[in-house]
């Protein structure tokens, strides 16, 4: 897995969250690790995150506080805890928490309930069918491409790749994943210069004169990450 998911965990116990960091970096997950302090500057942190990971002894002592994040952000919460009451996870629900994991539980399943409600929640809040960065539009189901009101005439290739980067804005996305995901193969001859010179010619045409790079921001040694 390339992208890279930016992850707050909150926890009430130094040990046992250092361990789920270890692994969510791992995973290649950007962690940011905190301690539950009631004079938190919560508003801050949950800056530019696409999830929020609360591990906790006993979820039914941060009622108020799932509350105040639901309240300062949509993006998804996730309660790690031992406890099981039926009535602390319906509580919890109602207050905002998009999941509820009880431990002891498998370290794979975390990552993938993690996965499945940052997609989720990339996929309600984008725009049906546009998206927009700065003076750039994209209309993904008639395949057009617009800045400034005027449209960019692109090939087929080069649409499916900025497309495909815009999907996944704000993330890290490897040349490996673009080949994969262009050319539905895991290698193809010459298909990271091929991206290269791809990459170059949308940015050209997306803007002559700073060469798209406003848009599209080259990470050195992995890949591409599509500005929003």
């Amino acid at each position: 897995m390339y992208f890279v998911y930016r992850v707050l965990l909150l926890h009430d116990q130094q040990q046992g969250s250092c361990r789920i960091k270890e692994y969510l970096e791992l995973s290649e997950y950007f962690v940011e690790e905190n301690g539950v302090e009631p004079d938190i500057n919560y508003e801050r942190l949950i800056q530019h995150k696409h999830l929020i990971l609360i591990s906790c002894e006993d979820a039914g002592e941060y009622f108020s506080l799932c509350e105040r994040l639901r309240y300062l952000t949509e993006i998804p919460i996730v309660f790690l805890t031992k406890n099981d009451d039926e009535w602390i996870k319906i509580k919890m629900f109602q207050l905002g928490a998009d999941d509820y994991v009880v431990e002891p539980c498998n370290n794979g399943e975390l990552v993938a309930r993690l996965k499945v409600r940052i997609e989720q929640y990339l996929r309600l809040t984008r725009t049906f069918g546009i998206i927009r960065s700065k003076d750039l539009v994209i209309e993904v189901f008639n395949r057009k491409v617009y800045v400034k009101n005027q449209e960019v005439e692109l090939t087929i290739r080069e649409f499916d790749i900025l497309l495909y980067l815009a999907q996944h804005a704000n993330m890290v996305v490897a040349k490996e994943d673009l080949v994969r995901a262009i050319w539905l193969e895991k290698y193809v001859e010459g298909g990271y210069n091929s991206i290269a010179a791809f990459v170059k010619k949308i940015r050209r045409k997306l803007d002559p004169e700073s060469e798209g790079k406003q848009y599209i921001e080259t990470i050195w040694g992995i890949g591409y990450r599509f500005i929003s």
